[in-house]
């Protein structure tokens, strides 16, 4: 295969579809995904409300199926005979349980795939070999998701492994799936003060919520929403060290001398979707070494973190701008990842 080749995301979105739930019963939802993606062009036309109409109507026919077995579940139930006879066929109501059941979660990865195609929108992708193993276990993970909240993360993680195969890992899907809505909410909360240092902006050399005093003293977390009870929850559920004092070093981020010339080098971390560099003030001394301490993200955390929606956090934000100002230190906004030459 021609790894160079490009072929627009929708379509490759269709394949990881068929792959996860099989090529027949995938043709619904092909046809949704290609109504979609011809209707994608109009959105930025005609606005959010027009994308929001489109989403509705594609998951009105589902929905309507779910409503109808109930009403036959119900009706089922309390059928005059049934009480007359003072029995119930419980063979018809198992046949109707399975009809339910398979309806809904028809329902529900028909909403993710939807999701994941206005995620994806007009862009294109190199064209690959799909990943057979990873497309089962998602869409048999997924096909049980049904808060509407949960299927927005789950679309984000297809639509990013339709980008980007290998962006999340198999064991993450396994965390992914038994993360409620609290424990999703209490993450995102925890990824919206999370300092980040990555390479590529894709790939993670470290994440981690960092501690803006003496750790010695106490849980200076708990001021920002996570004591150690919700810190628990975290680790539990696989997304933070279990270790919560831990360091790294961020010393690429304070400027680095190349050999060949004075110049310094920085290299950006994210922190609040933007990224930063740390520039020294005054005659401060070049550091060889520059820890950061505090509470790191599991591999699957950094995984998730990807797809994550942050919050608005003022307080800590600030507390952090004046933690680097006491070391001689400014946090200064850059337009991107990539190094910065000084």
């Amino acid at each position: 295969m021609d790894i160079n080749v490009s072929v627009r995301a929708i379509e490759k979105l269709v394949d990881y579809t068929a792959s996860g739930i099989g090529s027949t019963a995938s043709f619904f939802f092909s046809r949704m995904v290609a109504r979609h993606g011809a209707d994608a062009r109009l959105i930025s036309a005609e606005g959010e409300a027009r994308a929001r109409r489109i989403l509705a109507d594609s998951q009105a026919s589902t929905m309507g199926i779910i409503a109808k077995a109930q009403a036959d579940a119900r009706a089922t139930l309390v059928s005059p005979e049934a009480v007359v006879e003072g029995e119930i066929d419980f063979g018809a109501l198992v046949d109707q349980r399975i009809k339910f059941q398979e309806q809904k979660r028809q329902s529900n990865i028909g909403s993710v795939v939807v999701h994941a195609a206005q995620e994806l929108g007009d862009r294109e992708v190199q064209d690959h070999e799909v990943d057979h193993d990873w497309t089962a276990r998602f869409f048999s993970d997924v096909q049980d998701v049904s808060s509407e909240e949960m299927q927005q993360l789950w679309a984000k993680i297809l639509a990013g492994e339709v980008e980007r195969p290998g962006n999340t890992s198999v064991k993450t899907l396994g965390i992914l799936k038994n993360l409620d809505k609290t424990t999703a909410d209490l993450f995102r909360q925890f990824c919206s003060i999370c300092v980040s240092l990555s390479p590529d902006g894709i790939n993670f050399h470290d994440a981690r919520v960092l501690f803006l005093g003496d750790y010695s003293e106490g849980n200076e977390l708990r001021d920002y929403g996570f004591d150690f009870s919700k810190l628990n929850v975290l680790s539990e559920h696989g997304l933070i060290s279990t270790e919560y004092n831990t360091w790294y070093d961020f010393v690429t981020s304070t400027g680095v001398i190349p050999s060949e010339t004075q110049s310094l080098v920085y290299f950006p971390f994210c922190f609040q979707g933007k990224y930063w560099v740390l520039v020294s003030t005054g005659d401060s001394v070049r550091r060889k070494e520059f820890r950061l301490s505090g509470v790191a993200l599991t591999r699957s955390g950094q995984e998730i973190s990807r797809v994550i929606d942050l919050v608005p956090a003022g307080q800590y934000t600030l507390q952090l701008v004046e933690y680097f100002k006491k070391m001689n230190l400014v946090m200064t906004e850059v337009p991107s990842w990539k190094p910065r030459i000084v």
